[in-house]
């Protein structure tokens, strides 16, 4: 039998449970390979809300290199540049799990292309943006092979997830350090494929 004492702390406690249920943050998001299709390249899957979260190799490289962005870029009258993404304004948040050497040719890409596709990119001093886009990296040793894994958040401004764009890419080479084989070129390809996924979304999302 439950004394009245035992059924009050009983009670107490199941209340602290589901009030920390509530409050508490999301876990950290483990990337690898098993979360991406097989085939190599980008892949897009459908969003679900929720907030962006963080690799689980972030705290093993050097994170938070944040990519440039210009407030207030001039739409590009192109063919390649959607009407819906010309009233869209959007910013990058720091790229994580990437180190620098990686992040910095992605980052330049990622502001070169954006511009030239007509897209407006603002700051985070911006209270107007529309949406905002986080990547989350891992590379990973795969035999005599460096594997890069990516994940694309576009978010709102409250944090919601809209939409995901994720895939992954090899590279020659491996070893202790695997983001020393990854070249430049393989993260400017990553680049291109992030905005091509946003124009695509964006596109059917405002039409």
């Amino acid at each position: 039998m439950w004394s009245r004492n035992s059924l009050t702390c009983a009670v107490a406690l199941l209340a602290t449970l589901a009030l920390a249920a509530c409050n508490s943050s999301e876990s950290p998001m483990g990337v690898s390979k098993a979360d991406l299709p097989a085939a190599q390249g980008s892949a897009t899957t459908p969003a679900t809300p929720g907030t962006a979260q963080t690799t689980a190799t972030a705290a093993q490289t050097t994170a938070g290199a944040p990519v440039p962005a210009a407030a207030g870029a001039a739409p590009s009258t192109t063919a390649n540049a959607p009407g819906a993404a010309r009233t869209a304004k959007l910013r990058f948040a720091p790229i994580v799990g990437a180190p620098i050497a990686a992040a910095t040719p992605l980052s330049q890409r990622l502001s070169a292309l954006a511009k030239e596709k007509g897209i407006v990119l603002g700051t985070a001093a911006d209270t107007d943006n529309t949406h905002i886009m986080k990547g989350y990296f891992s590379a990973l040793p795969d035999g005599n092979q460096t594997t890069i894994i990516y994940v694309w958040d576009v978010l709102d401004p409250a944090g919601t997830r809209l939409h995901r764009i994720q895939g992954q890419e090899k590279v020659p080479g491996g070893g202790a350090d695997p983001w020393s084989t990854v070249p430049a070129k393989t993260m400017e390809g990553i680049a291109d494929k992030a905005i091509q996924g946003y124009l695509a979304w964006v596109s059917g999302a405002k039409t």
